[in-house]
């Protein structure tokens, strides 16, 4: 059953195929391991995880007309996802191929994320009644520019929080728009390299961490919580509050793929909720534990064994 304040996921969508190598990856040449095959996509996976929560979710993406989209399309509803916002397209459904170490540490990765370009500004003109109607919106920079920037005006006209994902070092500069205009962002969530490439400063310790918030802070994001991976999250405010909250330590990590979208899918039900931010931010640390310690049985998951 969901309860309390609604909330509108817009970004990405896409299968995730996760190999993990037996033992330490070996550059250029075949290595033996397992792969997975689930639904993800940052706002796919930040969705589910509100839904999970109880939270009443909308998400809004685009999907392929082929198996994948109708697989993600199946999962993500049967998660308590409302699906009514989704967009299909005759192309190719987003795919993500990670390949991880014996650890479950990220390797490297290929997101084939192409069809999120025809999720444009016209398209999220389109959804202005549900962005209005939220209480909080979510984006992912899997999104375009222009879309993004639409999402964010729309957002800020209808005085509707908005929390901000990076995803990746490559995608982070298409927030830069968004925090040229100094349109206010409730939350935004780096990991520290996506920091470094929002603002251009060095983030290698706390006080160079804090300046570059500060930087962030001066161009309309209120909170800022920055993954800093086992060594927890950095916050920083507007206001000047800084903290640093250390990782759960739940067991040992089987696969970090979809912790941060876990941490921010907490942070969001916490701030939703009326928590305060270390309190919302401390939901999303436990959350983002429980993916990286066990398998979720929920999501559907083929294993192949190579």
């Amino acid at each position: 059953m969901t309860q309390g304040p609604s909330v509108l996921v817009a970004g990405g969508a896409n299968l995730d195929v996760k190999c993990r190598a037996d033992r330490p990856v070996v550059m250029r040449t075949s290595n033996p391991g397992t792969t997975t095959v689930a639904c993800g996509g940052v706002a796919r996976n930040v969705a589910e995880r509100l839904a999970r929560r109880g939270t009443a979710v909308r998400l809004l993406t685009i999907l392929g007309e082929d198996a994948a989209g109708e697989r993600i399309a199946r999962e993500t509803l049967a998660a308590g996802v409302d699906m009514s916002l989704c967009l299909r397209a005759a192309l190719p459904t987003g795919s993500y191929t990670a390949v991880l170490d014996p650890e479950g540490e990220l390797v490297v990765a290929v997101a084939a994320m192409h069809i999120l370009d025809a999720l444009d500004a016209a398209a999220i003109a389109a959804r202005e009644e549900a962005i209005r109607e939220a209480a909080f919106v979510v984006a992912d920079a899997n999104l375009s520019p222009p879309a993004l920037a639409h999402l964010a005006g729309l957002a800020a006209a209808h005085g509707r929080p908005l929390a901000l994902e990076p995803v990746s070092v490559a995608k982070a500069a298409r927030l830069g728009p968004i925090l040229a205009a100094g349109v206010p962002v409730a939350l935004m969530t780096p990991n520290r390299d996506e920091l470094a490439a929002l603002t251009g400063l060095p983030v290698d310790g706390e006080t160079a961490l804090a300046a570059a918030a500060r930087m962030l802070h001066g161009r309309g994001v209120r909170r800022l919580a920055v993954g800093l991976g086992a060594h927890g999250v950095f916050l920083s405010t507007a206001e000047g509050e800084i903290a640093v909250l250390p990782a759960l330590a739940a067991g040992r990590a089987r696969d970090v793929t979809g912790a941060g979208d876990a941490a921010l899918a907490g942070t969001v039900f916490g701030l939703a909720s009326g928590w305060d931010f270390t309190a919302a931010v401390s939901e999303g640390q436990r959350m983002a534990a429980a993916v990286v310690t066990r398998r979720d049985d929920a999501a559907a998951q083929e294993e192949i064994e190579r």
